[in-house]
């Protein structure tokens, strides 16, 4: 089963400027190829040795959204490549890059609403709305993922944050939803 973490933005950017902020970010990502999703949307790529990420444009291709006021207009996934197994040196690495990339991009994009669900279990993890940044006071206890005694990964968010109780978000429908015809390459209306 793979592990990864999805952040999701509103925001004009396109994947390929979302791409330039992680490359310039100084974790060693190395842009991939772009491609065609199965629903005709596309996506852009990168990876280093210890993570690959996703970025597809056009969230609203998905009928359902997280009641949490973000309306998403970018999706950006992060899946570990488990190089510690055969490298221990790089244990820890992914969650620096997970957690090193979401706050590159919210810097990037400080007028952005965005959130951050982990490990492919939709486990709300940070929420930001209208310039407010929150951590999920659940993912501050001990041995959690913003747990400042036994990870070091809370203290690499240089922005102000609070921690509050985020989640579980329910699914609403989402307003953006928008049916693709990969035959015809675009949007049709709904």
């Amino acid at each position: 089963m793979a592990i990864e973490h999805h952040f999701y933005m509103d925001t004009t950017a396109s994947r390929h400027e979302l791409l330039d902020v992680l490359i310039q970010a100084g974790l060693g990502f190395e842009a991939e190829p772009d491609w065609k999703t199965p629903n005709g949307g596309s996506g852009s790529g990168a990876f280093n040795e210890a993570t690959s990420v996703s970025i597809l444009d056009d969230r609203s291709t998905s009928t359902l959204r997280p009641d949490n006021g973000v309306i998403a207009t970018q999706y950006i996934s992060f899946r570990d490549r488990r190089a510690y197994l055969t490298r221990p040196e790089l244990e820890g690495k992914f969650g620096q890059d997970v957690t090193l990339g979401i706050v590159a991009l919210l810097r990037a994009y400080p007028e952005a609403d965005a959130y951050w669900e982990g490990w492919d279990a939709r486990i709300p993890m940070l929420l930001r709305r209208r310039g407010r940044l929150v951590l999920s006071e659940a993912k501050t206890k001990p041995h959690e993922f913003w747990d400042a005694d036994g990870h070091p990964y809370r203290g690499l968010v240089n922005l102000p944050y609070r921690v509050e109780p985020l989640g579980p978000w329910e699914d609403v429908p989402n307003e953006a939803y928008v049916r693709y015809d990969p035959a015809a390459e675009r949007p049709v209306e709904t």
